[in-house]
């Protein structure tokens, strides 16, 4: 593990989280997912992982909202799903989806924005009714109830990760010269 690799570890810790909060005020929009998938296709896919972990916990510990830390199945949820968006940045990116113009490129990224949203909506969204014991029903409820909310919510990441993300790792690989992930 190099110096180089642990500062743009803690960069992306901070930007996630400081992005976060910057829009907090507008529910289900959000750039914390972009920013974890990003750091994970910088930097392959353990330290991907390694910031979506640590800045959800800080995100999701010190939100004014409602702390994570109050309600620990929620945090687990939170905390496990953007660990998860930023393994698969670095998996996306050993994928080569380097076509980050063309458009089946560009409806891809949107693709795996939508699955990583609705992985973290379904999980946040299940964190209660289950660790409260619902029966199946009551559950099947909530998934019904959630989904509404998270209709924006898959929709803003879809359109975030398939006209900002590009711009960024593009921008990224051009102007730094990164070719490979970032030791």
């Amino acid at each position: 593990m190099t110096t180089r690799r642990i500062a743009y570890t803690g960069m992306f810790i901070a930007l996630a989280v400081a992005l976060g909060f910057t829009l907090i005020v507008i529910p289900n929009l959000e750039l914390v997912t972009a920013t974890a998938f990003i750091s994970g296709w910088l930097l392959g896919p353990w330290f991907g992982a390694l910031v979506g972990f640590i800045s959800e916990t800080i995100f999701s510990g010190l939100n004014p909202i409602g702390s994570g830390f109050l309600f620990f199945p929620l945090l687990i949820a939170q905390v496990f799903s953007m660990a998860f968006a930023g393994f698969i940045g670095g998996i996306a990116r050993r994928g080569q989806i380097m076509f980050l113009s063309s458009w089946t490129g560009l409806l891809a990224l949107a693709g795996v924005g939508v699955l990583l949203t609705a992985i973290y909506d379904l999980l946040t969204t299940l964190a209660y009714p289950i660790a409260a014991g619902f029966s199946g029903l009551q559950i099947w409820t909530m998934i019904a109830a959630g989904s509404v909310l998270s209709i924006f919510h898959i929709l803003s990441n879809a359109a975030i990760f398939a006209i900002i993300v590009p711009g960024i790792l593009k921008a990224v690989h051009s102007q730094l010269g990164v070719t490979e992930v970032i030791r």
